[in-house]
């Protein structure tokens, strides 16, 4: 057992050093200059991390830049990452010293039930998607076993049905939703599932928000709704990107972020996206012009901002004219 207690020691002060580390590149923003946008994006698609352990590692590392004796404590084993990643959103300059001294040698559970006295009453709970196992096949025709007749259905309101694939089909994934909402959200689906009562005289709630949702991305993507005609006639130059010219360019780029990083990879991203002057209007560039327009998401627009301030700074021009020109353009 020595040889795995010195095992894990050595584990310790390796996770302490990466998340020094994590913290300084966190703080540099250098994953901006990358495909990957951000220090998740990093651990995630670069480092091979699972989005669960990314998550807890950023915090950490966050955390630790605010409390430095969080890596103390990792490093002699009274503190574990799962459980600072639970306290970090309840820590303050004032609590930080008393609270992780009273998580010290703690489990999981215990340090949860901390958090839980310590958070508002009542929280709602945060937003899930979570995949559930895929359902059993019905057994093949001549299989043994006993046959059994069919169940009548029930008269009254019961969970919905389980959809079921015709036999020889795979059955199609199913996944749970879990999300609060307020009162407005619940008086307009309600009016949504009355609307729709002719098409889906169940109104189970799949049926209705998958409507809702399809009709939705079939208004606001372009590459739904097909591209807008270039106008005949120019007109005067302006600021505003023409609808023509963001389908033009959300079909060329994909609807992804068209960032290129230093790696020579593209980052891809699909949330979050802006349209971007490559050359800024302040300084002479088109807004009717594609070639002149590309899809960024947000972080590596900004990145940009900042790195044409920086352009124009060491060169000695005055940045005044960009600073009021560098709107962003998002996609919706």
């Amino acid at each position: 057992m020595g040889k795995v207690e010195a095992l894990a020691e050595t584990e310790r002060f390796s996770l302490v050093d990466f998340l020094l580390h994590l913290g300084e590149l966190d703080r540099r923003g250098a994953c901006e200059k990358t495909s990957y946008a951000t220090i998740f994006g990093y651990l995630t698609r670069r480092l091979g991390f699972s989005e669960s352990d990314a998550v807890r590692r950023v915090r950490v590392a966050r955390a630790a830049r605010k409390y430095p004796s969080i890596l103390r404590l990792l490093a002699r084993g009274e503190l574990h990452i799962v459980g600072i990643s639970l306290l970090e959103p309840v820590l303050t300059p004032e609590n930080h010293q008393r609270l992780l001294q009273r998580a010290a040698r703690r489990s999981t559970r215990e340090i949860d039930r901390m958090v839980a006295e310590l958070s508002p009453a009542c929280a709602p709970p945060r937003d899930m998607i979570r995949a559930l196992p895929a359902p059993t096949p019905p057994p093949s025709v001549g299989s043994s076993g006993p046959l059994e007749l069919p169940k009548l259905p029930k008269l009254i309101a019961g969970p919905a049905p389980t959809p079921t694939a015709p036999q020889g089909e795979e059955p199609a994934r199913r996944v749970v939703f879990n999300f609060t909402a307020d009162e407005e959200v619940r008086a307009r689906f309600e009016e949504a599932r009355d609307l729709l009562r002719h098409r889906f005289p169940q109104g189970r709630m799949e049926e209705v928000i998958g409507e809702a949702l399809r009709r939705l991305v079939e208004q606001e993507c372009p590459a739904k709704r097909g591209r807008t005609r270039k106008p005949t006639a120019s007109g005067p130059r302006s600021r505003r990107i023409a609808k023509w010219v963001r389908d033009e360019v959300w079909h060329r780029d994909g609807g992804r972020c068209a960032y290129i990083g230093a790696d020579g990879a593209r980052c891809g991203a699909t949330g979050w996206l802006e349209f971007d002057h490559i050359l800024p209007w302040a300084l002479g560039g088109r807004s009717d012009d594609p070639a002149n327009i590309r899809l960024l998401c947000r972080v590596h627009n900004m990145a940009e901002a900042k790195r044409l301030l920086g352009v124009l700074r060491s060169g000695g021009r005055s940045d005044a004219g960009l600073n009021s020109s560098s709107r962003r353009h998002s996609v919706f």
